[in-house]
Parts: C-alpha cells; structure tokens; sequence
C-alpha cells in the first residue's frame, strides 16, 4: 500500500501515520490475551465456514495450537458434505482439536475418520470446549476459536460467540 500511495503522490509521513493505525476487524484472528501460562488467545469467531478456517489455519503453521471446531456446520458442496476434511493438512502441525456445538460430533467423526493425526476432543459446548483446550495448551501455544460452523446453535451470531470466548480466555 505504501508504494502505491507514494506512486500517486500521498506525503510518506501521512502514509505511514495511517497505515501504522490499521487494525484486524473483531473476531478475524484477532489476539485478545496472553495468559499467566505463556498461550495466546486468537479469536477467528468471524470463521463461520470450512474456506475461512482453512485460511486462517494456513496462517498458524508456525504456531502450535489447539483449534475450537465447532457450532451449527453449513453443508459446503452438492454432495451435502460440510467440507471438514479438508482442514486435515493444516491441522496436523497444532497440538489437538477439540470440537463443539450441534455439530461436534459430526466434526469430529469425519477428521478421525479421515486419518487426523493429533488429539481430537468432543465437547458439548464453547465453555466445556474452552476449558478442555486450556488443560490441553503448553506454554507457548494458542488456543484459537475459528470454528468453521455458524453461531446459531448457541449464540445469537458470530459476535457474541466471540465476545464469550473473549470472556472465558481472560479467566485463565
């Protein structure tokens, strides 16, 4: 963005000003803790299909984390598949998955099914989700809610399912 402002004649201290107060949107990525015991807390609460987690995991290769599955799955091709194989490469570098919501279940048998690699958790909701990844969490991980599944099973929308995980991240 800079050289194409700087191309067009913009004043590089102006640039620079406002691309310094570029900030994520909530809950696409969005780091909101580090906690006592060293792990990150990423809200992606905005993942609310397959292709938006798959882009958001691709971006954690680096990271070691526990992954939030989970909500109300959206059927993603003509077959009714949900797409949750797909995740299967980019999962296999994280520590584990714990899935949730109406759909967990479901979630969970297609990855293992699938031949998933790491640890593969159910449970019944985003709480008992949070508190299973934080048992499973080291020091130097993340713990990232990116869902891949609509809100609507348990939170009025993506907002306030991210706005919970917000909540729960701080009680560590």
């Amino acid at each position: 963005l800079s050289v194409i402002g700087l191309d067009i004649g913009i004043d590089a201290e102006a640039l620079g000003s406002t691309i310094g107060k570029l900030r994520v949107p909530p809950h696409r990525m969005q780091i909101v803790h580090k906690d006592s015991h060293g792990v990150t807390w990423v809200d992606d609460s905005k993942a609310t299909n397959v292709e938006a987690t798959y882009t958001g995991l691709m971006g954690l290769k680096e990271q070691k984390s526990v992954i939030l599955l989970g909500g109300l799955a959206k059927v993603s091709d003509m077959q009714g598949s949900n797409g949750f194989e797909r995740l299967l490469e980019p999962l296999k570098c994280h520590r584990g998955v714990v899935t949730f919501g109406s759909s967990g279940t479901v979630i969970q048998k297609i990855l293992s099914a699938n031949g998933l690699s790491i640890p593969c958790i159910r449970a019944t909701n985003l709480k008992d989700a949070v508190n299973w990844a934080r048992s499973m969490a080291r020091y130097g991980d993340a713990i990232v809610l990116s869902p891949g599944c609509a809100s609507f099973d348990e939170f009025r929308n993506f907002e306030h399912r991210g706005k919970v995980f917000q909540d729960l991240a701080f009680l560590s």
